[in-house]
């Protein structure tokens, strides 16, 4: 009995992988690089409409249980540690999440994107983790 592999992130799972590892990677000053860029785009209007078209294709394409899948190893690399947290407190977010949770919805939905929407979404990482 042959078994299937699984892909929770869709058809883009290896991709979605291979950028959260390069993301665990990245030190102060990449994050602090990408933050600044995204900073910079994501007020655009360009990026605006590009991310609006992000979750207009997630919905159609049903995947929204791979984009729900992302959360936990995206947390477990964004979220800031915190002393004597009471469970159900708020927790507390890096900077880079915004940033990186685009560019890994638009990783995970680069099959169905345009190009340009898909460099839009992820070109806070461009100097960082260059996606080809």
């Amino acid at each position: 009995m042959s078994t299937v592999p699984s892909l929770p992130y869709g058809p883009q799972t290896p991709a979605v992988r291979g950028f959260l590892v390069r993301l665990a990677g990245l030190g102060a000053a990449d994050r602090a690089g990408v933050v600044a860029r995204y900073a910079t785009i994501a007020v655009t209007t360009e990026y605006e409409a590009a991310d609006a078209r992000l979750g207009e294709v997630i919905t159609r394409s049903g995947r929204e249980d791979a984009r729900d899948a992302l959360s936990g190893p995206l947390l477990q690399l964004v979220k800031r540690p915190v002393q004597d947290a009471a469970a159900g407190e708020d927790i507390e977010l890096e900077p880079i999440a915004e940033p990186a949770l685009a560019a890994l919805l638009a990783l995970m939905t680069r099959d169905l994107l345009d190009e340009t929407t898909v460099r839009l979404l992820t070109e806070a990482f461009s100097n960082t983790i260059p996606l080809g």
